[in-house]
């Protein structure tokens, strides 16, 4: 289970966002948003209010009490309206998400233009069934 300050940080890192401009967001000082990052201070209740709201999580998954994959179920049936979703499958977009290298990989490649796009994805839609394959 991991605490308020690491989800807040692992957050906010995903948003690409500075503590200055979340702190901006939640009108706090950039020194707040360090503390509850580093665990010295928790939020008073409006300000985590204001941080699920943001973040669009719940408070139960903010303080460590909802799993990070029962979250992402919970925003993939909200996107696509189906819980239907295979548990491996489910560990990828954990992986993809919380992983900043990977979350950058998968920006950059959201940001190609339409044909190069697709030429990456064909290419890695390659690779993982031969590795598949190979399994």
């Amino acid at each position: 289970m991991t605490n308020l300050g690491e989800t807040l940080k692992q957050l906010r890192k995903q948003r690409r966002w500075t503590q200055e401009e979340l702190a901006e967001q939640l009108n706090v000082s950039r020194s707040q948003i360090s503390k509850w990052e580093n665990g010295s201070l928790l939020p008073d209740v409006q300000s985590l209010e204001k941080l699920c709201q943001l973040f669009d999580v719940s408070a139960d998954f903010l303080l460590g009490g909802e799993t990070r994959q029962r979250e992402l179920l919970r925003e993939v049936t909200d996107m696509y309206g189906t819980a239907d979703v295979h548990e491996t499958v489910l560990a990828a977009l954990d992986y993809l998400l919380h992983n900043q290298e990977m979350s950058e990989a998968v920006y950059t490649l959201a940001k190609l233009p339409d044909k190069k796009r697709k030429h990456v994805e064909t290419m890695i839609v390659t690779i993982v069934k031969e590795c598949s394959e190979l399994m």
